[in-house]
């Protein structure tokens, strides 16, 4: 299903920014058009809360790191704004209602999302050379794939399914599916 721009004449970052203030709900900004988003679930929340909290931690013990969930958004080098599921940014950015440059970058997959999460937005966060890892972590099954990037810029793709450990070297962090899905029951079809 396409989104829908609640916006009809494209807007500069400044006015989406000054907008966005106004609302009760969350809107991603993308070529000048603002996009509601949509709500989510319980499994959702509790795997983004779950991995918040593990990266927080990771972040924490580093200098100029810090673990952000689903309110704060990221504004990428070409100017789109987003609500990342999970950021971790490892900057002396001093602006307290944008992420710049993350280095860290997970999304929870839903049937309304995953589309965008895995084509507009990835092509949109690639454009971040501080990104070192981005993370699509499935809700319905014990999957999730990650996108490192190389020392040469190129981009290395692996999956987890069932069994397994998430790592990231520079920021100290290590996390395992079991502890994604810590509290998430998954209906197994029949």
């Amino acid at each position: 299903m396409p989104r829908v721009a609640t916006n009809t004449e494209p807007l500069t970052f400044e006015q989406y920014l000054k907008l966005e203030e106004q609302h009760e709900i969350r809107h991603e900004f993308v070529d000048g058009f603002m996009f509601a988003m949509a709500g989510g679930t319980k499994a959702h929340n509790t795997i983004a809360g779950n991995i918040y909290a593990k990266a927080r931690i990771a972040a924490r013990a580093k200098p100029n790191c810090g673990a952000y969930m689903e309110n704060v958004k990221l504004r990428t080098k070409n100017g789109v704004g987003y609500y990342p599921d999970v950021v971790v940014s490892c900057d002396d950015d001093v602006d307290d209602l944008l992420i710049h440059n993350p280095c860290l970058i997970v999304e929870v997959l839903s049937n309304s999302t995953e589309d965008l999460d895995r084509s507009e937005k990835w092509l949109n966060y690639q454009k971040s050379a501080s990104l070192q890892m981005y993370v699509l972590i499935h809700q319905n099954k014990k999957f999730l794939e990650t996108f490192k990037r190389n020392l040469d810029g190129t981009w290395q793709y692996a999956i987890l399914e069932e069994t397994g450990t998430l790592e990231n070297q520079s920021l100290n962090f290590a996390m395992t599916l079991e502890e994604f899905f810590e509290d998430v029951v998954i209906e197994t079809k029949t």
